[in-house]
């Protein structure tokens, strides 16, 4: 089995419990993204054919790429590697970061399953975390998520 991790170091805001590297700045994403695309390329014969069984994107937050962002990193994983029509792609994402639409274009792009930094649907603690979303935006994000046909979450 293998598998390539898609670490995305940036975020809105840092949450209070988070001891994960990241930056609130975007200054560098275009940078940071081609520097992701070259490591494919370069990396292209590591795995020696091995078909790939999971995509996984973390960080930071990788909900905060735009969907060509993804797609453009996706379509050259794609070229550069064999990847099983079975395999597991998964996006952590943000409730506040996933309108519908936006839900409705990673599932079109092949991600199967997403990681939702929920955290609690308690009011007090989100504010303690310091986290972006409401307990109502959370929930509302994971029912348009089994909406638009995710079944993982």
């Amino acid at each position: 089995m293998a598998g390539i991790y898609i670490h995305v170091p940036f975020c809105k805001q840092a949450c209070n419990y988070c001891n994960f590297y990241f930056s609130t700045s975007l200054f560098f994403k275009e940078a940071y993204l081609n520097a992701i695309l070259k490591e494919i390329e370069i990396q292209k014969n590591y795995l020696h054919n091995q078909e790939l069984t999971s995509i996984y994107w973390g960080g930071g937050t990788p909900s905060l790429l735009n969907t060509s962002e993804i797609a453009q990193i996706l379509k050259k994983i794609q070229k550069e590697f064999s990847v099983s029509p079975n395999a597991e792609i998964t996006l952590e994402a943000n409730p506040d970061d996933l309108s519908k639409e936006k839900l409705q274009a990673y599932f079109d792009l092949g991600i199967n399953r997403l990681s939702i930094g929920t955290q609690s649907f308690d009011e007090k603690d989100l504010q303690y975390m310091n986290r972006a979303h409401s307990a109502l935006e959370a929930e509302n994000c994971i029912k348009d998520a089994c909406e638009v046909g995710f079944q993982t979450l």
